[in-house]
């Protein structure tokens, strides 16, 4: 969520009214989009932020639990990463491997 197709999401969901998570592996990453998201007048309190590789089983299940345990809910999920040929297969890439 911190460039291109990702953060313009982010953006625009959290500019309609929802509440948002971003993801990044680094800080910097996701300090850019909320920064880009305040300067849009909308609340911190909109936007939660979780860092990690989505190659860590534990990262992936904190994107979930984190986003419930900060709004109550979890309507949609946009999942939008650039890994093709930087994490390998898809098999290697699933939750259950």
């Amino acid at each position: 969520s911190s460039s291109g197709i990702g953060q313009a999401a982010a953006v625009l969901f959290a500019k309609s009214g929802a509440f948002v998570t971003i993801h990044r592996r680094s800080e910097n990453g996701l300090t850019k989009t909320a920064d880009l998201i305040a300067e849009c007048g909308i609340s911190i309190d909109q936007i939660n932020s979780v860092k990690g590789s989505v190659t860590d089983d534990s990262v992936l299940k904190a994107l979930i639990d984190e986003t419930i345990e900060k709004f109550g809910k979890l309507d949609i999920l946009i999942n939008n990463v650039g890994i093709a040929n930087k994490e390998g297969t898809k098999e290697h890439r699933s939750m259950e491997n």
